[in-house]
């Protein structure tokens, strides 16, 4: 059996698809010139609700509104809406509809034209539910967790739509139902459905959520995890195809399934013919992941050869909504804070038929730790009129110094962690360690010691395996020297243990307190930490605890 994680995507579903729209001309009454109108209705398949959302769809040229209209279930005359603003004319049935064939007709009058009437049938399943359950508390989780990450990036919040949520739950029980990705004999998509299998609702996300009633533009994530909800939420987001739902502007509702490891997500979407430029990471963001471990369909690196897991975390800069039709990557680059250039993998409209108006941004190797890294974008978007705007988005943003730290952070209150962890400039990292405590902290966060702080000769001594967990770095022991390596960034200091010495880049310095081996362990005291760091350590006598500014 393969680990369970695997994710798959599927591409946003417009509504066009799901309304079944036709252009046409209005017959006019007298002789004045033509105009031209479209139409949709929903639904027009078999549906699994009593009482589903009847609609009409209408869009015109003509600059005044219906001088009348009426909608007819059945050939009786129901009490029909009209939303001028989306110009959509819906009818909930007040009481449950048997199972069986209908017919709905709608009539519309303009003024000088003649009469539209068009008519189209359902079917309600036999086994149409009469009231959609309420949310549960893992789609509420699931809905704060998404919102979380809408706060953060200063997006709209989504709500939960009870339509989604059945469509995402019934899905959920079929792939569970089914051990779909479980084995290499399983070869479904985590995305469609198979007639005659258990728990069938339909071969794909459109035919599902519309056989719950639901018409309006869809996207879909779906996932196979043994984490928590809101772990299988996180990786879909950092997954860099599964992100760009996440991060629409035009997203308004959710729906959230998950039953045993299978988690999907149904994102509802309005159609606008507006557009909106997003980033990823966000600008300014000071806690994000260093690594993208894969697990993705469609694999983002499946263009490029000699390439493994795990590589950088993914950098994306889309378009949404269908005010720009086509984007053009001209340039783009990543830099550390040293300004060396970061080898990239780029993914592109005109590379990858998985993108449209998006680009990805793959750093080859994973990136450093609490390290800044600036990103700059030079592309063209195509207009909806033909025209073209070349821009250039220019961001940094820094890595988290502990993986999982933003996530942590993030959930704990998206509000502060936009408040506190975005800013113009990196953020002052603070790490204290209690010497009578098991555990460290770093802005807030406990992580377990590895091994305990101590006092020798009046001086405090840290664990410095400790130190680097907490401040981002790597460590690694030098048998030969008797001296534990300690590297950040472009800094390498060598701590030995035989001598009253350090090495800092290759320069040789001396010191009244060096590192210590005790018990095979090293251990650094906090004046030496002060030297080499140039950070600001203080001791805390009522509580000892050193705390590390840095």
């Amino acid at each position: 059996m393969y680990p369970i994680h695997r994710l798959t995507k599927v591409a946003k579903l417009l509504s066009i698809a799901i309304l079944l729209w036709t252009t046409l001309l209005v017959v006019p009454g007298k002789p004045v010139h033509a105009e031209s109108y479209s139409y949709g209705t929903s639904p027009t398949n078999t549906i699994g609700v009593a009482r589903p959302t009847i609609s009409f769809l209408f869009k015109t040229d003509i600059a005044s509104p219906p001088s009348s209209y009426a909608m007819y279930l059945n050939d009786a005359k129901v009490a029909v809406s009209y939303d001028t603003a989306k110009g959509v004319f819906s009818y909930t049935p007040t009481q449950d509809l048997p199972a069986g064939t209908y017919t709905a007709r709608m009539t519309i009058t303009l003024s000088g034209y003649q009469p539209i009437e068009k008519s189209w049938t359902f079917t309600v399943a036999q086994s149409a539910v009469k009231q959609l359950p309420a949310p549960s508390a893992d789609q509420t989780d699931g809905l704060a967790a998404i919102n979380d990450y809408r706060l953060f990036y200063g997006l709209p919040p989504v709500k939960l739509s009870d339509t989604l949520n059945a469509a995402a739950d019934a899905h959920a029980r079929y792939l569970d139902a089914n051990r779909v990705g479980q084995n290499k004999a399983s070869t479904e998509s985590l995305h469609d459905e198979t007639a005659g299998k258990s728990g069938y609702i339909g071969k794909n996300p459109l035919e599902r959520v519309t056989y719950f009633g639901y018409a309006k533009g869809i996207g879909e994530d779906a996932s196979l995890s043994n984490g928590t909800l809101r772990d299988s939420i996180d990786s879909l987001f950092d997954a860099p195809y599964h992100r760009s739902p996440f991060l629409d502007p035009t997203l308004v509702e959710v729906g959230v399934g998950r039953t045993g490891n299978y988690t999907v997500l149904e994102f509802g979407l309005e159609n606008v013919t507006t557009s909106q430029s997003v980033v990823s990471p966000a600008p300014g963001e000071r806690y994000v992941p260093t690594t993208f471990d894969g697990h993705e369909t469609p694999d983002p690196l499946r263009n490029f050869s000699n390439v493994t897991y795990p590589v950088g975390y993914p950098i994306m800069a889309e378009y949404y909504g269908s005010g720009v039709t086509k984007v053009t990557l001209m340039s783009a680059e990543l830099r550390d804070s040293s300004g060396q250039t970061v080898d990239l993998l780029i993914d592109t409209p005109n590379t990858d038929e998985h993108l449209q108006n998006a680009v990805i941004l793959i750093p080859r190797k994973p990136l450093q730790p609490d390290t800044s890294y600036h990103v700059k974008v030079q592309w063209q978007a195509t207009q909806r009129d033909g025209s073209a705007k070349t821009e250039t988005k220019e961001w940094d943003f820094t890595t988290e110094p502990i993986a999982q730290m933003g996530k942590q952070l993030l959930h704990q209150s998206a509000a502060d962690y936009k408040r506190f962890y975005v800013s113009p400039a990196p953020v002052a990292r603070v790490a204290s360690f209690g010497l009578d405590a098991s555990s460290y902290k770093v802005d807030g966060l406990s992580y377990p010691m590895k091994r305990t702080p101590l006092i020798v000769d009046g001086f405090s001594y840290l664990y410095i395996r400790d130190l680097a967990a907490a401040l981002g770095a790597t460590v690694e022991w030098d048998d030969v020297q008797r001296a534990a390596i300690y590297t950040k960034g472009t800094m390498k200091v060598t701590l030995y243990t035989t001598t009253n010495q350090y090495e800092v880049n290759g320069v040789l310095k001396s010191t009244d307190t060096p590192a210590r081996l005790i018990d095979s362990n090293t251990m650094v005291p906090v004046r030496l930490l002060a030297e080499v760091l140039g950070a600001k350590v203080t001791y805390i006598d009522s509580t000892r605890t050193v705390v590390i500014n840095y």
